[in-house]
């Protein structure tokens, strides 16, 4: 992994926010995913390593999803940018973050990719880029919020009971893989 000056800002702010939170966790539950199939994003224990198992997130796999919201909310965490037909950069925003994986979630995600150094730059949100990505979680603390360090924004879930949610339209909805709402 690179170990830019973004990145070394991240990890410091990452490392204060998990002391912030020690001691403070939830219980989880087994994973879902590996036990039958992708249902929805969880975790147990220290967030950090939550999200190494999931499953594939792409234009072709869980496309419409409130897991996919999850993952377009590092997506502008990060700032990352996407290209449209003419080749310009735009920066993922928050309006981005729809529950689609199109276009421009694909190409925000193959600029993750490239910015974080994974080994599979392809534009699918799977195991590896998951597991990346999780390594910039802090919590769960309280009452079960968990934060995502970004470059440019701080974006919180909720866990409980193992399952992530992600807040949509005011309500805290599952991080499920297979519906959005």
């Amino acid at each position: 992994m690179r170990m830019g000056k973004g990145r070394s800002k991240r990890l410091i702010g990452s490392a204060v926010a998990v002391a912030a939170g020690a001691g403070i966790a939830l219980g989880g539950t087994a994973s879902l995913a590996q036990a039958s199939g992708p249902h929805v994003i969880d975790g147990k224990g220290a967030a950090y390593n939550d999200w190494g198992d999931e499953g594939d997130l792409s234009r072709h796999s869980h496309t419409n999803s409130n897991a996919t919201r999850l993952w377009q909310s590092v997506l502008y965490a990060d700032g990352a940018k996407w290209k449209d037909s003419d080749g310009n950069r735009h920066t993922f925003k928050k309006w981005d973050i729809d529950g689609s994986f199109g276009k421009r979630t694909e190409s925000a995600t193959k600029w993750w990719q490239q910015h974080e150094d994974t080994e599979d730059v392809d534009g699918i949100a799977g195991k590896e880029t998951f597991g990346v990505a999780d390594d910039f979680l802090n919590g769960p603390s309280g009452s079960g919020w968990v934060s995502y360090s970004g470059y440019q924004h701080d974006v919180t879930f909720k866990r409980l009971a193992g399952t992530y949610y992600v807040k949509i339209d005011g309500q805290w909805k599952k991080a499920a893989y297979n519906w959005r709402g």
